[in-house]
């Protein structure tokens, strides 16, 4: 690991759970002070309050680097690093006081392309998830990796729904139809973070979503490599944060999903 990439993960895994306990307590407020950006996207103080924290903590210790973030978007800096951020993945679960959120926290080397650190905080359940390009992956302090599952019938798969439903509901319905008839069942937590942990961790066999924002995905896509997975787009093309359909794996079984994929390919777009 480089030391400049070094620095920054042992200074945020360090950090996170300041941010971690204040979630933690918005949540047992009495009242939780919510807006809405869309007809059911909320943001909630606790989006804007732990969107603030990190920030400040980045633009006071690593002042150069370049910051995008789901609630204020992106920050400009004048270094190689940049970081993708949700303060909170999950604001729905959050606000309705379910344990099932994050902080997802990933670092872009720009100059490469390449997300090399990952962290992936889960207040309520008391878990972190990190991992740095090349030195493995790990939940709190114990090394992870995928399920060595290889018959699709015996998988688990999470998946979750994007916010503007409306006018993909068929093609939704069609995914999910095609994967539950050919795995073991399909899960939805809320938070797709929390997902690709649980990828990584091999509670989940597999994973798919679209209409994914780069910060949805930017820190566990490290996670999830580290510890053995693959990921791809919808098609079958690498993976980027900045493509909005994701599938991740355990490895062994993802040209099956892809190939159900493709077998809907005129219901991609």
């Amino acid at each position: 690991m480089e030391s400049e990439t070094k620095e920054r993960y042992i200074h945020f895994l360090n950090f996170i759970p300041k941010v971690g306990n204040y979630l933690k307590g918005v949540q047992r407020q009495p009242v939780i002070a919510t807006a809405k950006k869309g007809l059911i996207d909320l943001v909630t103080e606790a989006d804007t309050g732990s969107e603030k924290m990190i920030l400040e903590e980045i633009q006071t210790h690593f002042p150069s680097d370049q910051i995008l973030m789901e609630e204020s978007g992106l920050h400009e800096g004048s270094g190689r690093f940049k970081w993708i951020i949700d303060p909170v993945d999950g604001t729905t679960n959050f606000r309705h006081r379910l344990p099932l959120y994050g902080i997802a926290i990933g670092l872009e080397d720009t100059l490469s392309g390449n997300v090399v650190m990952g962290i992936v905080s889960l207040p309520e359940l008391g878990d972190i998830y990190h991992a740095a390009k090349g030195e493995g992956a790990f939940k709190n302090k114990n090394a992870i990796r995928v399920s060595e599952t290889s018959v699709l019938l015996d998988t688990l798969f999470a998946t979750g729904f994007p916010y503007e439903k409306e006018h993909r509901i068929d093609r939704l319905m069609n995914y999910y139809k095609s994967i539950l008839l050919m795995t073991r069942g399909i899960r939805r937590t809320g938070a797709a973070s929390l997902d690709l942990c649980w990828v990584a961790e091999g509670k989940f066999d597999g994973f798919w979503e679209e209409g994914l924002q780069p910060w949805d995905m930017a820190g566990p896509s490290v996670i999830i490599q580290e510890a053995g997975g693959k990921l791809s787009t919808f098609d079958g093309n690498e993976y980027t944060p900045y493509i909005p359909n994701l599938i991740a794996s355990n490895g062994k079984i993802h040209e099956n999903i892809i190939d159900i994929f493709r077998e809907n390919v005129n219901l991609l777009f």
